[in-house]
């Protein structure tokens, strides 16, 4: 019987709230920041709240799988496997592969975020919820973003990005604006138990991206509303009734995968780093990686959820 996660989820809420609210105050107030540092503050907030979670997927696979080393070879395996396959698209294909991890995104991030809503109202704001990781920037700050897709991208891929964008866009952009105002007037008919903390996030989290650039939205979205109450949940699913084990169990569990990942990124880094310059070699580590680990994740994920969602096993900690 789970005895904390509920209470947290409600003050995350709110706090989230508090914090969206407190930044938009303080906006006219923020410098305006260069790329360098953005994408700086971005590796940071990916290391930290972004890597650990899916650090834990092996732990998933472990409590689903009665510890079985097949089982954790096995999704060894499809980490190594689908990880590769999606850096060659990268390299073949770079549009492609923009286009794909954006949809990936978009449904991994909407997903995660409406996990205690159902049928219809769950569709809606999977789009409204998820177009935040995709839509949302293009909406917003479409030159800024698309400059930055063309630095994720390469100079021979600006053009099939530019006429992609121009195809998709409209469509997508009114998709998403239908889906968030649709959203929004469910919830403040329904009103149902919690809906103004959640309606607030939701309209909060729009104005994020409305008035920061790209970066520095997805940042304070990816970090502080997505990554930390997904994170919980996970501990909370191993440590139903105690947030003090869970804390320790989801820093020990996550922190050596972590490290792994943030070695390997920094391996990466020396080689971009000796053919392009800090800005798109920072860039493409960030979200060429988060793309190559977003694909096994949601297998992984979607493989534990289709179990029941087990109890989350101990690979690196053991409780008596």
């Amino acid at each position: 019987m789970n005895t904390w996660f509920p209470s947290f989820r409600r003050r995350h809420t709110l706090a989230v709230v508090a914090l969206l609210a407190l930044t938009l105050i303080v906006s006219p107030l923020v410098p305006a920041l260069p790329l360098s540092i953005q994408l700086t503050l971005l590796a940071a907030a990916v290391a930290i709240f972004g890597l650990p979670h899916g650090a834990l997927d092996l732990a998933l696979v472990q409590g689903a799988s009665g510890g079985s080393w097949r089982a954790l070879a096995a999704a060894v395996g499809v980490y190594l496997v689908v990880s590769a396959a999606v850096l060659a698209v990268w390299l073949a294909a770079p549009v492609v592969a923009l286009g794909g991890f954006l949809a990936i995104a978009i449904v991994h991030f909407g997903l995660g975020d409406t996990e205690d809503l159902r049928g219809p109202q769950r569709a809606l704001e999977v789009i409204a919820r998820g177009g935040f990781a995709g839509i949302a920037p293009l909406v917003f700050h479409p030159q800024t973003t698309r400059d930055l897709f063309a630095l994720l991208v390469g100079p021979n891929a600006t053009a099939t990005l530019d006429s992609t964008i121009s195809t998709v866009m409209p469509a997508a952009g009114w998709l998403w604006v239908a889906c968030l105002v649709t959203a929004l007037l469910w919830r403040l008919l329904q009103r149902t138990p919690g809906w103004l903390p959640a309606t607030a996030e939701l309209l909060l989290t729009t104005a994020i991206f409305a008035v920061f650039p790209p970066l520095a939205a997805f940042l304070l979205y990816f970090s502080f509303v997505h990554s930390l109450r997904h994170i919980a949940d996970l501990g909370a699913a191993r440590f139903p009734e105690s947030a003090a084990l869970a804390r320790r169990w989801l820093l020990l569990e996550s922190l050596p995968f972590t490290a792994a990942t943030v070695l390997l990124a920094t391996l990466a880094w020396f080689l971009f780093a000796q053919s392009i310059d800090f800005n798109e070699a920072l860039l493409r580590i960030i979200f060429w990686g988060l793309s190559a680990l977003t694909m096994p994740h949601m297998i992984l994920t979607a493989w534990w959820h289709g179990r029941g969602d087990p109890q989350p096993g101990d690979l690196f900690t053991r409780h008596v």
